[in-house]
């Protein structure tokens, strides 16, 4: 399959469109579970619904010009504990691309706005659970914490070795020791 988005520099691809979930229209919704399933197919909840475990505040999608939703991420605004205290995150979740729109830099340029918007929030840290491989080159470095998440079938917590990892957005580092994540992952 080929793609409608131009194959050049990043300042002709299609912006990033940032929406408030609540200011998602139904046709976004339509598209976004649809993008969902094509890209998680093994996680049916994104037939029903446009989040896998609670609704984000936060989105940021890539369309063509014909309107379709070909990338997208959410954002989670957490708190979190550490040993040192509380800790303000950006919980980043739902990143996908079209297979058909992939290597494009869609998931850079998404990620690009979640940071500018993490940054001018004063949130120190992006946080999210993937594959380095895919996220490194945008800033994620994995961590090395014990997590402590909801186990939210079992409703008790349960300690969590994910592949976490975090963006810093401010000169102090990232703590050390578990971090409580005072509910499920993103």
């Amino acid at each position: 399959m080929t793609s409608n988005l131009p194959q050049t520099p990043s300042q002709t691809r299609p912006p990033v469109i940032y929406r408030s979930d609540e200011a998602v229209t139904d046709d976004e919704d339509r598209q976004l579970r649809g993008l969902f399933f094509s890209c998680f197919s093994y996680n049916p909840i994104f037939l029903a619904r446009r989040y896998l475990k609670r609704r984000p505040g936060h989105r940021w999608m890539v369309k063509t010009e014909t309107g379709e939703i070909v990338g997208h991420a959410a954002l989670h605004e957490r708190v979190i504990g550490t040993e040192t205290g509380e800790l303000r995150v950006g919980g980043v979740a739902e990143v996908c691309v079209a297979p058909a729109h992939r290597g494009l830099g869609i998931t850079k340029q998404l990620l690009r706005s979640v940071d500018q918007w993490l940054q001018a929030q004063d949130i120190g840290f992006g946080m999210l659970f993937g594959e380095p491989k895919i996220y490194a080159s945008s800033g994620y470095v994995p961590i090395q914490n014990e997590l402590r998440v909801e186990n939210w079938w079992g409703r008790r917590w349960n300690p969590f070795h994910g592949k976490a990892m975090v963006k810093a957005h401010t000169p102090s580092p990232w703590p050390r020791g578990t971090i409580d994540l005072r509910g499920p992952t993103f």
